[in-house]
C-alpha cells in the first residue's frame, strides 16, 4: 500500500469512530461526570500510564506523577524542570535543542546526529509521540499533570522508549467558564513570564480551551569581546483544544498548537586551562581578556554568532467510542512539525577559525493510533491496538575552517532522513483470583530509516556522498504478575523487553553513514505500593535492573572534534521509592519524598574513545585495528561508571497554608534536590565531575479565596548553588582543557508573581 493511501486509511479509521457514535439527539445530561486529576488527597490519583485511566496505586509500573498545582507553586515552567521533581530523570540540554536527551536511571542519547538517530525517552504529548528530542524543549502552561515512567516501555508506547516515557496530558476543555493569567518577573536576569488561560462551553456538547505564554529572558554569560549577554531566551506560543461530546458514547477532541523561541545561546564557558597556554591560543587570549576558569565562570570571548532559534507545531483528532459493556475504541491522528536554526562560535575565541550553523533543520511527522480498551473487572482485560508513523527530516549545516586550504574544512552539509515505524501491541491482565493476576504483553514492530548525506567544498571544489537505509523487524513483550495483599497494598513483579530502533550516525565530520544497531533492554522489576488510609500516607518502592545491549551513546571525540554515536552494553540497577503523606483536615499540609539509589554503569565495552589528553598509564592504547568511531585509540570502559547517573538523588516537598481570615490565606511551599557526585562528560573522563549538590527552591504566597488572586515572592536556587550538566575537550585548546555548561537555572533567581482566575 502507497503512504498516501495508508493515511487515507487512518483518517477514514478515525472519521469512523465519528460517524458510529454520532446519536440523533443529545443533551448535556448525557456527559460523564469529570474525572478524577493528579491533585487528589491520598489514593484517587488517575493516570493513564497503561493507556486506560487508572489508579496510580493499581499501576504495575514505576511511574511518578508531578501535579498542575506542584509545577505552579515553585513557578516550574518548562520541561527541563523535571529534573528537581522526579529522581532518576535528568536532563543535558547543552549546545542547543538539538542534543537535548531526558536520562531516566542513567539511560538516554543526547547527539547532533538526530536526523536519523532518536532518543531513549519517549516524550508524549497528549498521546502523541513526538519524533525529535528537541521538540519537546517548552514550557508547561496548562499542563494538568506530568507522568514520567521510569524504565523500558515497549509494549504500549513502543516507540523510542528504551529508557522510560515522559507522558504529558494538558487540561481538558471545561463544562463551565473559567480562566486564569499569570504574571511574574525574577532578579537578576529579568526574567518575565506571562501566561493565559481560558476555557468553557460554547454549547451544551461543545467546550473549548485556549492557552497563550510569553516569556523573555536576558542572557546570563557576559561575552567580554563586544558586551553581550549570551544565553538569553525570547519565547511565544499557543495551545487550542475544542472538545465535542455529543453523547456520553462519543468524545471527539482536536488540538493546536505552536511554539517559537530565539536565543542568543547556547555557548559554553571555560572551566579548568591545562598548562601555560600561548599567548595566541583562544584559551591564552581568554586568560588575557580576564576569564577565570572555574566552576563560577559565566564568561566568554568570542566574535562569531551565537544562536539558536527553534519551532514547533501540530495538530491531533482524537475520537473516543465508548461502546458495549466499557469498551472504547481510540483513534488519534496527529501531524507534528520542528524546525531549528542554530549557530555556534565553535572555536570559543575572537578568532575567525571555526563557524558552524546549523542551519534549515526540519522535521515533519505523521502518526495514527488505533486502541481498543476493554471493559475492566472480568477475568481478562485487554489492550489491543495498531500504530504508524513516519518522520521526515532534512538538515543542511555549514562548517567553516578558515585559512585551512584542504578539501572539506570548508564544507556544507545536505543531510535527508526518512524513519517509518508499524507496528501491532497488546497487553492483558488475567485474573486468576480476587487477588492475583497475570500481566502479558506483546508489540511486533517493524522500523524502516533511510538516510542519504552530501558534501560540498564549493571552496576546493571537493564533493562526496552516501545513501543507505536499514529495515528492522522486532519483538517487544512484557510479562508479569501482581497480588493484593490487602485492598491497599500490592506487590508486583516484571520482565520486559524493550526496542529502539537504530539508524545512522549523520555526523557532518564524516564522509559516511556508519549504521547503529538497535538499543535492546532487558528490564526485571519488583515492586511494592501501599497506601495507609487513616494516616494518609502513601509508600510505594521498586526495585529494577535493565541490561541494555547496543546502547547508542554519543560524545565529543577530541582526536576528531567530531561527535560520533558509539553502541556498547550498558547495566543500571537499583531502587526508587516515594513517600506522599496528608495529614487530616483541617490542616492543610502536604509533605512528599522520592529517591533513588541508581547504580549505572557500562557493560562491555572495550573500544570506548579515549578522553582529551589521555594517557598510556590512564588507560589510552593505539591500535592499528581500531574502530572508525575511536579515531585509532581507545580505552576499555567496561564495568565503569555511565556519565550524567549520580548513584543518589533525592527530592523533598512540602506545602503548608494557614488561614488568615475566610477570604485570605498564607501559602508556604518548599522544595529541595539532591544528587550525588557523576561523571558529567563522555568518554569518561575522571577530571569532569560535578560534586554533589542540593538546590533548595521556596515560595510564600498570599492567596484569596478558592484561590481567585495570588500574590507570591518565589526563589529559585535559593542557595546560589554552582553548577555545570556537561563538560568537554575545550576546542583549539590544550589536550587536557575542558569546558563546562551551566544552565540558567545553576544560580539564584528571586521573583515576584501575580496569578488572578475566575
Amino acid at each position: 500500500m502507497s503512504r498516501i493511501g495508508f493515511y487515507r486509511l487512518c483518517l477514514l479509521s478515525g472519521l469512523s469512530i465519528a460517524v458510529l457514535g454520532m446519536p440523533a439527539t443529545a443533551s448535556a445530561q448525557d456527559m460523564p461526570a469529570p474525572k478524577p486529576t493528579a491533585q487528589g488527597d491520598g489514593n484517587d490519583i488517575i493516570v493513564t500510564a497503561q493507556r486506560r485511566d487508572e489508579n496510580l496505586q493499581d499501576v504495575p509500573l514505576s511511574v511518578a506523577v508531578v501535579g498542575k498545582d506542584q509545577l505552579s507553586a515553585l513557578k516550574f515552567n518548562e520541561t527541563s524542570d523535571l529534573q528537581y521533581l522526579v529522581p532518576s530523570v535528568s536532563l543535558i540540554s547543552a549546545a542547543g535543542p538539538r542534543n537535548f536527551g531526558f536520562f531516566i536511571r542513567g539511560i538516554g542519547t543526547s547527539t547532533f546526529s538526530s536526523e536519523a538517530i532518536e532518543g531513549s525517552t519517549a516524550y508524549v504529548l497528549d498521546g502523541v509521540v513526538l519524533g525529535q528530542s528537541g521538540a519537546s524543549v517548552t514550557d508547561l502552561p496548562d499542563v494538568e499533570r506530568i507522568e514520567v515512567l521510569r524504565g523500558p516501555q515497549g509494549t504500549l508506547f513502543g516507540k523510542n522508549a528504551s529508557a522510560g516515557v515522559v507522558n504529558v496530558v494538558t487540561k481538558r476543555p471545561s463544562k463551565e467558564f473559567e480562566g486564569r493569567a499569570s504574571v511574574s518577573w525574577a532578579w537578576p536576569d529579568n526574567d518575565r513570564r506571562f501566561t493565559a488561560y481560558v476555557s468553557g462551553p460554547i454549547s451544551d456538547t461543545l467546550r473549548f480551551s485556549l492557552s497563550g505564554r510569553r516569556n523573555v529572558r536576558d542572557g546570563y554569560v557576559r561575552n567580554l569581546y563586544d558586551g553581550r549577554k549570551l544565553n538569553n531566551r525570547n519565547e511565544f506560543g499557543f495551545r487550542g483544544k475544542l472538545e465535542y461530546e455529543p453523547s456520553s458514547d462519543l468524545t471527539i477532541t482536536a488540538i493546536g498548537d505552536y511554539f517559537k523561541r530565539t536565543s542568543d545561546c547556547c555557548i559554553w564557558t571555560l572551566a579548568e586551562v591545562a598548562g601555560t597556554p600561548l599567548a595566541a591560543s583562544p584559551e591564552g587570549k581568554a586568560l588575557a581578556a580576564g576569564i577565570v576558569p572555574g566552576l563560577g565562570n559565566l564568561e566568554q570571548n568570542v566574535d562569531g554568532d551565537v544562536f539558536s532559534n527553534a519551532r514547533s507545531k501540530g495538530f491531533s483528532l482524537q475520537g473516543d467510542y465508548r461502546f458495549g459493556d466499557g469498551y472504547t475504541l481510540t483513534s488519534i491522528t496527529a501531524w507534528r512539525a520542528w524546525q531549528s536554526h542554530d549557530g555556534l562560535d565553535s572555536d570559543s575565541s575572537p578568532d575567525n577559525r571555526l563557524n558552524v550553523n546549523f542551519t534549515d533543520f526540519n522535521q515533519h511527522q505523521f502518526s495514527q493510533e488505533l486502541r481498543l480498551a476493554s471493559p475492566t473487572g472480568g477475568t481478562i482485560d485487554y489492550v489491543l491496538g495498531a500504530y504508524y508513523f513516519n518522520s521526515d527530516v532534512i538538515s543542511r549545516s555549514t562548517q567553516i575552517f578558515n585559512g585551512i586550504p584542504f578539501p572539506f574544512f570548508y564544507r556544507e552539509v545536505r543531510i535527508a532522513a526518512e524513519t517509518r515505524n508499524m507496528a501491532l501491541f497488546g497487553q492483558a491482565n488475567i485474573n486468576l483470583a480476587e487477588r492475583f493476576k497475570l500481566i502479558a504483553g506483546a508489540r511486533v514492530v517493524n522500523e524502516r530509516v533511510e538516510a542519504a548525506k552530501n558534501r560540498l567544498d564549493p571552496r576546493n571544489n571537493a564533493r562526496d556522498s552516501a545513501n543507505a537505509s536499514v529495515d528492522t523487524t522486532a519483538l517487544v513483550w512484557r510479562a508479569g504478575a501482581q497480588y493484593d495483599l490487602s485492598h491497599d497494598a500490592n506487590v508486583f513483579a516484571t520482565v520486559t523487553r524493550g526496542f529502539k530502533g537504530g539508524g545512522f550516525d549523520t555526523n557532518i565530520g564524516n564522509g559516511i553513514l556508519r549504521e547503529v544497531a538497535p538499543e535492546r533492554p532487558t528490564n526485571y522489576e519488583l515492586g511494592l505500593r501501599t497506601y495507609w488510609p487513616e494516616q494518609r500516607l502513601t509508600l510505594n518502592a521498586t526495585l529494577f535492573y535493565t541490561k541494555i545491549s547496543n546502547y547508542q551513546t554519543a560524545g565529543r571525540d577530541p582526536v576528531t572534534s567530531t561527535y560520533p554515536i558509539v553502541s556498547s552494553e550498558a547495566k543500571t540497577r537499583g531502587v526508587e521509592f516515594d513517600a506522599a503523606w496528608r495529614p487530616l483536615d483541617p490542616a492543610d499540609l502536604t509533605l512528599t519524598l522520592g529517591g533513588a539509589y541508581v547504580d549505572a554503569e557500562w557493560g562491555r565495552f572495550p573500544n570506548a574513545p579515549c578522553f582529551g589528553g589521555q594517557t598510556v598509564s590512564e588507560g589510552c592504547t593505539l591500535l592499528p585495528g581500531a574502530p572508525p568511531e575511536s579515531a585509532g585509540v581507545q580505552q576499555n570502559l567496561t564495568g565503569k561508571p555511565l556519565p550524567f547517573s549520580p548513584h543518589w538523588q533525592f527530592n523533598l516537598g512540602g506545602s503548608y497554608g494557614v488561614a488568615l481570615s475566610d477570604d485570605l490565606k498564607l501559602k508556604f511551599d518548599l522544595g529541595a534536590s539532591y544528587r550525588s557526585e557523576q561523571l558529567i562528560a563522555f568518554p569518561n573522563n575522571p577530571r569532569a565531575r560535578q560534586e554533589g549538590y542540593t538546590l533548595v527552591n521556596a515560595a510564600i504566597a498570599l492567596a484569596g479565596k478558592d484561590d481567585h488572586w495570588k500574590l507570591s515572592v518565589y526563589a529559585k536556587n535559593l542557595l546560589d548553588k554552582d553548577y555545570a550538566v556537561a563538560m568537554f575537550s575545550t576546542p583549539f585548546g590544550a589536550a587536557r582543557s575542558l569546558s563546562q555548561f551551566r544552565p540558567y537555572e545553576s544560580r539564584r533567581s528571586i521573583g515576584l508573581s501575580l496569578d488572578v482566575g475566575f
